[in-house]
């Protein structure tokens, strides 16, 4: 059925797709950017599937025909060069109201479980009055003080959303162990898997990823209040005529992976069986929706 509802517009997007194929020589000046080292050190470089977000930025390079590696550089740094007009983009990061102001947002290139807060289970349970009527977290900042020994370990330049971001800006400081980016995920993970990061924040098919059904330590795992159950990541262009031309170029590519069955199985290869099926269904109906829109 989804496809049936899609069909009509394959030939809108291959028509897209034929207006912008005389774009290539952009790719002469367009630099892609990421302070993920998953990014950095496979897109162009290792071809074996790894996870979603390494996939399905390849794909998209594939699809315009990027050919470069992605550059490692600080989120901080990608924002100033853009800032001055530089001519880079930055690959699978989730929209934040701040950055929309001033930045330009492709259509969604992933979809993910949104992060859960998972607690070292060796800790006494959360109490009740941290939680709502389904157990789920009503403020990550509130029960950080009600374990005021414990820590919790994050990025150092990462957006979460808005209604996290603005939680963890009430969490006292000397319980966050900030980690550069680039080393964030392998470093977070020998510390989780030792049980020497008291909480986490994490998407649940990353630790999948990581550690399949074998967890090696004993967690709880709590959904937020008031988050999303998924979140999407989308590349960020300069608001300039020139990124605007890259984000339209960009688009064209993503709606034609759309189409493609690879496209959901990039994401659902690094699902549990029990979450494949709620992660596809998100990914049809959001596509159909943008597809229609645009």
């Amino acid at each position: 059925m989804f496809r049936v509802g899609l069909f009509i517009l394959i030939t809108l997007v291959k028509f897209a797709h034929a207006s912008s194929s005389g774009s290539n020589e952009q790719n002469n000046v367009l630099a892609f950017h990421a302070d993920n080292a998953f990014l950095t050190e496979r897109v162009n470089l290792q071809r074996n599937p790894y996870s979603t977000s390494v996939d399905t930025v390849q794909m998209l390079v594939d699809e315009i025909g990027y050919t470069d590696p992605v550059l490692h550089v600080p989120l901080v740094r990608s924002f100033a060069y853009m800032q001055h007009g530089e001519n880079i983009c930055v690959l699978n990061k989730i929209k934040a109201p701040e950055r929309e102001k001033n930045h330009l947002y492709s259509l969604p290139l992933s979809f993910f479980q949104t992060q859960r807060f998972y607690q070292l289970a060796s800790l006494p349970p959360i109490e009740k009055e941290f939680l709502d009527e389904k157990d789920r977290i009503l403020s990550i900042s509130r029960v950080l003080e009600a374990f005021p020994d414990s820590f919790i370990v994050l990025p150092e330049e990462y957006s979460f959303g808005e209604r996290i971001d603005d939680d963890l800006k009430e969490v006292n400081r000397e319980q966050i162990l900030r980690i550069a980016n680039n080393i964030y995920y392998s470093r977070f993970m020998e510390m989780f898997s030792k049980g020497k990061s008291d909480f986490a924040l994490i998407f649940p098919a990353t630790l999948y990823r990581s550690f399949g059904e074998n967890m090696p330590i004993k967690v709880r795992s709590y959904s937020i209040a008031d988050n999303p159950d998924y979140v999407s990541g989308h590349v960020i262009c300069p608001n300039t005529p020139q990124g605007a031309e890259h984000i339209k170029r960009i688009n064209a590519a993503i709606k034609r992976i759309y189409l493609t069955p690879e496209f959901i199985n990039a994401h659902t290869r690094y699902l549990p069986a029990q979450d494949k099926q709620n992660l596809r269904t998100i990914i049809e109906q959001s596509i159909e929706k943008l597809m229609l829109a645009n």
